[in-house]
């Protein structure tokens, strides 16, 4: 797929990884919605467990873009709500003209023990990690269908190998993997390709919010700061020595996008983490 002049919705856009993959897209020229929570934070995600993207983070991301130059938009979506899914799809429409890339990259995360861990986290883990893609991805459809589209969800390494105190996480990227492959094979007769990226360790709020927090509690790092927390996980687990970052799953989202013979696949981008 040639990226100049597509049209390309990413969502959980404002930062981290989803904002790294946007500004890759734009850079080639395409069209990018900007999709996260936004002003819909503090109504549906206040009380978390680590602070989900906000409003100010969605307006930094849309100046960043367009201060390079790209054509943006940004729009709130509750990715989990099946209105706020065709809001978002109709709105792209209506500004762009076209649709050519999803990015599903809205998710969220809790950890702790199978044993009184809360059916509504366990609930709301899957409602976004899972549900969200296939909202978003079914909303998307009758416009990806007339351009030959390009569906890309992230997942994780999560979905590859089991960790502890991760049962819900993992078990919604393991689904977002085998939803990702059963997409590719229905969606092939449409000329639709849909792959899933799977990062390792990346440094965004997810895991300096949250997971560096359990990671003390569990490990002899209890005393270390975030940072020497998780630079001793990379050094401990990653072969090549270094975090991953969205610069690294931005290069593997334009890969995928432009690789059209390529489908059905979920990319490992973990520096040897997990291998395969």
């Amino acid at each position: 797929m040639e990226i100049k002049g597509k049209t390309v919705i990413v969502t959980g856009a404002a930062r981290g990884i989803g904002r790294g993959i946007a500004g890759a897209f734009a850079r080639e020229g395409a069209n990018i919605v900007l999709a996260d929570l936004g002003g819909l934070a503090d109504k549906t995600a206040g009380d978390w467990n680590y602070a989900l993207a906000a409003e100010a983070d969605l307006t930094s991301a849309e100046k960043d873009i367009k201060a390079h130059g790209g054509k943006t938009m940004t729009i709130e979506v509750d990715v989990s709500d099946r209105a706020s899914c065709q809001n978002l799809v109709d709105k792209s429409i209506a500004a762009f003209g076209r649709l050519d890339v999803i990015v599903n990259n809205a998710g969220i995360i809790q950890t702790g023990p199978l044993v009184g861990f809360a059916e509504r986290d366990w609930d709301r883990i899957f409602a976004v990690n899972v549900k969200g893609i296939f909202l978003l991805s079914q909303a998307a459809l009758p416009y990806l269908m007339g351009n030959g589209g390009v569906i890309i969800n992230i997942a994780s390494v999560a979905g590859k190998r089991g960790f502890p105190h991760m049962g819900a996480y993992c078990a919604s990227k393991f689904a977002a993997i085998g939803l990702t492959q059963s997409m590719a094979a229905e969606l092939a007769e449409y000329a639709i390709r849909v792959n899933a990226i799977c990062p390792g360790n990346v440094d965004t709020a997810m895991w300096f919010d949250h997971l560096s927090k359990a990671e003390r509690q569990r490990h002899l790092h209890s005393t270390n700061t975030v940072e020497d927390t998780f630079n001793a996980v990379i050094d401990a687990t990653v072969p090549l020595g270094r975090e991953q970052s969205p610069d690294d799953m931005a290069e593997a989202a334009l890969y995928l996008a432009r690789a059209e013979n390529v489908t059905g696949i979920s990319l490992t981008v973990a520096g040897g983490f997990v291998m395969n």
